[in-house]
């Protein structure tokens, strides 16, 4: 565990001074007939919920339909699953206030790849696979559903396909397609890469790639026979680059119908998302955004699951005990510096909240018709919350201010 120490930021208002401790578009596919039969049997998570579009806002996760989630987490590892420590990772983000994880399906990482070796021991069996791969997914994806944590899969690793030895090196066996798969030399642009040009829509095309075609199906398929039971699953098919649009829409298709010869939902998530380093400022602004889902990366892209990662988790969930995420919209308008560090929403009821990424002073004019009291609380970096009661007569404008290098929260409720 990671040592930190208690923040503090002050609110400073006029005649008085209060010092206190401080979306990428989700694009989902739901399908499957009611009255079908299912023929794999469904693991629910513990509470007996399957995670679906929100029925009032389809851009929001809830487990029920009915009421929405907010999905945080974070990860030491891109394919967690594969980790010796999986278990005690999970339950700390469970205890944290995470309920979220993603996982990539790379094709070797710890030494462990989902295919079988060939005979000769010189490469890989594409179309045959590695029990002991498969059957970590399977444990995570079960242990994850019993704590009620969400675990988004990236069902294609375009990064270490794209560039890292031996990812890419498994996936160009000549088992696949001599002529189009062996020993590739040079680098390709992105959205040019051989493995990306399978799909008959895509503008790379070439007859000779429907064997790859054919072992990536197998592939997904594989995947889809581990996980499609699990109601706690998210496939992402996102692509970094509008010129692998046609490969995106390809599987994500692909697993719908799948999916829907099962008779079970299934949640798709696209959309064209360049990779991104996450800190814990990046985080908690996309979360004051109005984003549906916020990850802590592993390093080098972001914190993981250290304690600055947590910290941030637990802080979120303490300001949700005060407001919805869901129901706030940006209010950049209070703001009364053109350059502010600080980010302001609103629920468009009165009542604000503020995100202040460190230390300095913010100024800031609410939208309040009349003077009654305002609960101030302040959320400071270590998710520990300090408020006060401001009461009337008080001016139109505040000045927020924290000494704490990592920020933290304001939140500001009339009474």
């Amino acid at each position: 565990m990671v040592t930190t120490r208690i923040s503090s930021c002050g609110i400073l208002f006029p005649s008085m001074r209060y010092v206190l401790p401080l979306i990428i578009l989700f694009v989902l596919f739901a399908c499957g007939d009611e009255n079908k039969k299912t023929t794999l049997p469904a693991s629910l998570p513990a509470n007996g919920q399957e995670l679906q579009p929100w029925s009032e806002n389809p851009n929001w996760w809830s487990w029920d339909g009915d009421r929405p989630a907010l999905l945080i987490g974070g990860s030491d590892h891109e394919a967690p699953f594969l980790s010796h420590d999986w278990k005690q990772e999970l339950n700390y983000l469970k205890k944290t206030g995470g309920n979220y994880v993603m996982t990539s399906l790379p094709a070797y990482v710890y030494g462990a790849t989902p295919f079988q070796r060939s005979d000769s021991d010189s490469g890989f069996k594409l179309n045959s696979y590695n029990s002991q791969y498969w059957k970590k997914l399977n444990e995570y994806l079960s242990y994850a559903s019993d704590l009620g944590i969400a675990v988004e899969i990236m069902v294609w690793d375009l990064e270490g396909i794209n560039t890292t030895p031996p990812d890419s090196l498994i996936w160009m066996s000549t088992e696949a397609s001599p002529r189009a798969f062996g020993m590739l030399e040079g680098e390709f642009m992105a959205g040019e890469h051989p493995f990306f040009q399978t799909v008959p829509e895509a503008m790379g095309y070439r007859p000779e790639y429907d064997l790859m075609l054919t072992l990536q199906k197998g592939f997904v398929d594989q995947l889809l026979r581990i996980a499609l039971p699990y109601r706690n699953v998210i496939y992402n098919v996102q692509v970094p680059e509008t010129t692998d649009i046609p490969w995106m829409v390809y599987w994500g298709r692909y697993i719908e119908v799948e999916a829907k010869e099962q008779g079970l939902r299934v949640n798709v998530n696209l959309g064209i998302v360049p990779p991104a380093r996450i800190n814990v400022a990046r985080f908690n602004r996309r979360l004051i955004s109005g984003e549906p889902v916020a990850y802590h990366r592993p390093k080098p892209n972001g914190n993981g699951m250290n304690g600055s990662a947590q910290t941030s988790i637990r802080g979120a969930r303490i300001v949700e005990r005060h407001l919805n995420f869901w129901d706030l919209r940006p209010a950049p308008e209070i703001l009364l510096d053109e350059e502010s560090v600080a980010s302001a929403a609103t629920d468009g009821n009165g009542n604000y909240l503020m995100y202040l990424p460190g230390a300095g002073a913010v100024n800031l004019s609410p939208d309040w018709e009349e003077q009654v009291p305002v609960r101030v609380t302040v959320v400071g970096y270590l998710g520990t919350q300090k408020s006060e009661l401001l009461q009337p007569p008080y001016g139109d404008s505040f000045q927020l201010f924290t000494e704490e290098a990592k920020g933290g929260w304001m939140i500001l409720e009339p009474q």
